[in-house]
């Protein structure tokens, strides 16, 4: 019963990373004009991301186009686990020291891909490729020879998350009327998950002992999963358009596999591997944005947007086991947030130049926030965007870097499922694009 306590208590950590792509080192958006405006993009979805956005903007475009893109984030990350009583009596954990520790940095990318049909005069049409969220985060945070672990199964890099979701995403829209149009899009969705982290020894009361040498387990895996977004678009005059969209709760069945390393300790635990299936429920999400044309070639965008992360107050996982399927539930408690983001766009000849800000909301609780998880406060960004028009070719590009309040985590409110200490988190990112209109 303790192996399966143990690997049950991982598993918190394999469901609770399949979520850091929309609450942490989020993909802010998806297309390079729509990012470098700070997603305030609802509103106006006039090219082919609005498949993302608001797929009711498809209902005002007249050109056939294909669009191809990418979106490189470079994220950095602290832990500061000193003068939060993580060290010492009564949580000290130990293995660790009580320092700044600094995420390894890597570059990531993910790339996007549009085509849309809209030569038809109220109905088009379009099928996107892209990675909406994805996050990657790797520590090495515990000392195993302050312990005494020796065994060569212990990585040195056991803290760690590897995520992608890819969404094909079919879209049509109809313009109902002049000044009225609906949109809807269907996604199939493919994510990946890789994830590591230690886990300690449970008594037989199902505390924690936090003194006694950990196991480090690394678990992965994949799964498909459907969603649906939809939204309308009104323009009541030639200066204002108002957009209004959203999507509906998803949720991806995922099935892998959870192996756990020997570290010689407690006796009785062995190495071996686990399979592993649970569903991962994906969030709604309903959003306003109004655009406006302040003068013929400058716009300016507001967006709100409301994510019901309430849907992971728990997950039910089953674990396969030699004594056969064993059903856990783990509870999250992660609440609802709101984002709002703001977003201009001016225009010089073939030139285009964009800012853009937003503020967004994280929705995971001290209760459950450790390193792994890269979404710690809520976060401010800060946006610049360039765009040229070369006829039928546009070129876009923008940077964007995000900045996270501090969150500081005492030991007055530790948990198993929580680390104290200072966490710092920055986001550098770049968004290029190149599209083609026939």
């Amino acid at each position: 019963m303790k192996k399966i306590q143990l690997i049950t208590l991982t598993l918190i950590f394999l469901s609770l990373g399949a979520y850091l792509f929309a609450g942490g080192f989020a993909l802010t958006g998806v297309g390079s004009r729509a990012t470098s405006m700070g997603g305030a993009f609802r509103g106006l979805a006039n090219d082919a991301s609005a498949m993302f956005w608001n797929p009711a903007g498809l209902g005002f475009m007249d050109e056939n186009s294909i669009d191809l893109g990418g979106t490189f984030i470079l994220p950095s990350g602290t832990w500061d686990s000193s003068g939060t009583g993580f060290i010492g009596s009564p949580y000290g954990i130990p293995g660790y020291t009580a320092k700044e520790y600094e995420a390894e940095k890597s570059l990531r990318s993910f790339p996007n891909a549009f085509v849309t049909m809209a030569k038809h005069p109220k109905l088009k049409y379009g099928l996107g490729v892209f990675v909406p969220y994805g996050l990657g985060t790797t520590w090495d945070l515990y000392n195993e020879a302050a312990v005494g672990i020796t065994n060569a199964d212990f990585p040195k890099d056991e803290t760690l998350s590897s995520i992608a979701i890819l969404d094909i995403h079919p879209s049509i829209a109809y313009q109902i009327m002049p000044t009225l149009s609906a949109g809807l899009g269907v996604s199939v969705m493919y994510g990946a998950i890789d994830i590591a982290k230690l886990s300690w020894n449970t008594n037989a009361a199902g505390d924690t002992t936090y003194y006694a040498k950990p196991k480090t387990s690394d678990m992965s895996g994949t799964g498909i999963g459907y969603g649906l977004n939809l939204g309308f678009m009104f323009k009541p005059t030639e200066t204002i358009s108002v957009g209004l969209s959203g999507k509906i709760p998803s949720e991806i069945k995922m099935e892998g596999d959870v192996e756990t390393f020997n570290t010689a300790y407690p006796a009785g635990y062995e190495k071996g591997k686990y399979d592993i299936e649970t569903t991962l429920n994906l969030p709604g999400e309903i959003g306003v944005g109004v655009s406006y044309k302040v003068i013929p070639n400058m716009v300016l965008n507001l967006d709100y947007a409301y994510t019901m992360w309430d849907v992971l107050d728990e997950v039910v996982v089953d674990i396969t086991t030699p004594a056969g399927v064993m059903k856990d539930k783990l509870a999250f408690k992660w609440e609802n947030t709101s984002r709002v983001s703001l977003g201009t766009e001016y225009l010089m000849g073939p030139n285009a130049f964009r800012a853009g800000f937003f503020m967004d909301e994280s929705p995971i609780p001290e209760e459950t926030q450790t390193p792994t998880l890269s979404d710690i406060n809520t976060k401010f960004s800060s946006n610049l965007g360039y765009g040229r028009n070369f006829g039928n070719i546009t070129v876009d590009a923008n940077m964007q870097y995000i900045l996270f309040s501090e969150r500081e985590i005492k030991a007055t409110s530790q948990t198993t499922t929580n680390m104290a200490g200072r966490y710092n988190t920055n986001s550098l990112s770049g968004n290029i694009g190149i599209g083609y209109k026939f």
